[in-house]
């Protein structure tokens, strides 16, 4: 069957680069209305704070990809770590 936790940690990345995008979408719909959330942080009185709140932003799909990484990582650790090429994946009954 191969080594499935590439397959794990690809859907992990893809699920959090569509929320990351998703999120993006909605705060620059909601910029787009006439709230200018992120806009006047950035040109506002915060500053350096501002302008990294907006550079971290633009990187939030990206974000986005690696926290998914994580999270399955996490969530999968036992089935992850018990797969590997010269493992098997045994249930109760193939252990001896």
């Amino acid at each position: 069957m191969g080594n499935m936790k590439y397959f794990y940690f690809g859907f992990g990345g893809f699920i959090g680069f569509v929320c990351g995008m998703v999120i993006q979408m909605l705060i620059y719909a909601v910029e787009r209305s006439g709230n200018r959330v992120l806009t006047e942080a950035g040109r506002g009185d915060y500053g350096v704070v501002g302008k990294g709140l907006l550079v971290l932003f633009d990187g939030l799909p990206y974000m986005g990809i690696v926290l998914g990484v994580v999270l399955v990582r996490t969530m999968f650790r036992k089935d992850i770590e018990k797969e590997g090429p010269d493992k098997r994946n045994s249930g109760p009954s193939d252990r001896e």
